[in-house]
């Protein structure tokens, strides 16, 4: 299974608010833990160090927040990548962008009408960003990148300078793994029917009333995300994108000539 996760007892979920004003919803129900399985590689899981340091073994958070950003990444994942593009967002290629953006971005500053070389910039980078997983909300942050070809999903991590303590922080250091798209979507398939049955079950246990008296929730509202929640898979499967590839292999281009030329 690439996609795992446990949601936490619902008496271990802390509520948010301070007391007498304890509240839940259905994003804060989805406490737990998650990791992603690419092979014989388990990202979001600590490496020993960290954990002999207190960490757990996998990440702790709202597992909605894993399921929130790969539905969003979800068009562009499977929008494949053209191969003149590939050696830009796997690799040591991608340090290479991101430097010749910064680069930049830094040149662009000193221009008196600097939004046109920002969005010029932007464009020769932001297709990589929306094929990266946002893990921003932790410290340190995991670096994975998930993209696609013609035939394939390619999930891709480089964590060597994600660091607790001036030790890795990941089990998972550097590393590619990949499926074929027909296994990815099933893969998301499964991730979003198990989600979803799993909360149907903890809507009902807080509905008869097993969740701490003193934690205010509304039901109403719980029960009407949750069905709108059912219908984000097949949402995201409905997004075409039409990335302009021929512009942004221009942009990169002249982004990387320019570095070159400083």
């Amino acid at each position: 299974m690439l996609i795992n996760f446990t949601l936490a007892p619902l008496e271990k979920i802390i509520p948010w608010g301070q007391p007498g004003s304890y509240c839940l919803h259905w994003f804060g129900l989805t406490f737990g833990e998650y990791w992603i399985q690419a092979g014989e590689a388990t990202l979001f899981e600590y490496s020993d160090h960290a954990r002999a340091a207190g960490a757990e073994r996998y990440c702790t958070y709202q597992v909605v927040r894993l399921y929130e950003d790969l539905m969003d990444m979800l068009p562009y994942i499977l929008e494949p990548v053209p191969d003149p593009l590939v050696p830009y967002i796997s690799g040591d290629g991608s340090v290479i962008l991101r430097s010749a953006h910064e680069a930049w971005c830094e040149r662009a500053d000193d221009v008196p009408d600097a939004d046109g070389l920002f969005d010029f910039a932007d464009v020769a980078i932001m297709w990589v960003g929306k094929r990266r997983l946002d893990s921003s909300y932790l410290a340190p942050s995991a670096n994975i990148a998930i993209w696609s070809d013609e035939e394939h999903v390619y999930i891709e991590w480089d964590n060597r300078d994600r660091q607790l303590g001036g030790s890795p922080a990941w089990s998972a250091s550097l590393g590619s793994y990949r499926v074929s798209r027909g296994e990815f979507i099933e893969e998301m398939k499964s991730f979003h029917v198990r989600l979803m049955e799993q909360m149907a079950v903890r809507i009902e246990q807080v509905a008869s009333g097993q969740l701490r008296s003193e934690i205010q929730i509304d039901l109403a509202a719980l029960a009407r995300e949750h069905e709108q929640r059912t219908c984000s898979l097949d949402a995201a499967l409905k997004i075409v994108p039409a990335t302009d590839w021929q512009q942004v292999e221009r942009a990169i281009g002249e982004i990387l000539v320019a570095r070159n030329g400083l």
